[in-house]
């Protein structure tokens, strides 16, 4: 590939990834919204908490396997073929979680007078946006040799790496343990 077709591929991309965070941020919008508008009855509750218990497995349980493959190649036990292979596999239980999350929020009124929620969406807002970030560094890795390193890379990007994991495992968790807090309290 030249130099100018890769130039041309980084843009277009740039482009696509533009539209996944305008994409995310009007999903999330949407489902807040939503959730701030409908009084769904009583009776959906339960079926909205089984399938938003459903997508956080789906969705934490992919980007949890997505981030080990990582973690297993930044300390050396696999190699960058892993990690993209683990990526391309993974994404769309990843997404579709996070679709499921977002719809079935919808119907759980979530209370923006309570400070714990309104951090609970900014942690998904957040994992969101971090998700579609990381399809640059996904398609970057896709590109290097079989057996690259990762501490081949510049320190910039595997800094970049462990904190887009650290952000991603620090929201989801939030997010959980918040879900939790406020389903029993």
């Amino acid at each position: 590939m030249t130099t100018k077709e890769l130039d041309d591929r980084r843009k277009q991309r740039r482009r696509i990834r533009t539209v996944g965070y305008l994409g995310v941020i009007a999903a999330w919008a949407f489902s807040v919204g939503m959730g701030v508008l409908l009084e769904p009855p009583e009776w959906v509750r339960i079926p909205a908490l089984f399938v938003h218990l459903m997508s956080l497995v789906v969705g934490l349980g992919a980007v949890v396997m997505v981030e080990w493959h990582g973690l297993l190649w930044a300390t050396g036990w696999s190699t960058v073929r892993e990690v993209v292979q683990a990526d391309k596999t993974l994404i769309l239980p990843i997404w579709a979680g996070l679709a499921g999350l977002l719809a079935s929020g919808a119907l759980l009124e979530p209370s923006l007078e309570s400070p714990l929620t309104v951090i609970k969406l900014g942690c998904v807002l957040v994992l969101s946006l971090n998700g579609v970030a990381l399809t640059r560094w996904t398609w970057e890795l896709g590109r290097l040799p079989a057996k690259a390193s990762f501490h081949s890379l510049p320190f910039r990007l595997r800094a970049w790496f462990i904190g887009s994991g650290i952000a991603s495992q620090l929201a989801w968790w939030t997010a959980v343990f918040i879900g939790m807090w406020n389903s029993t309290a």
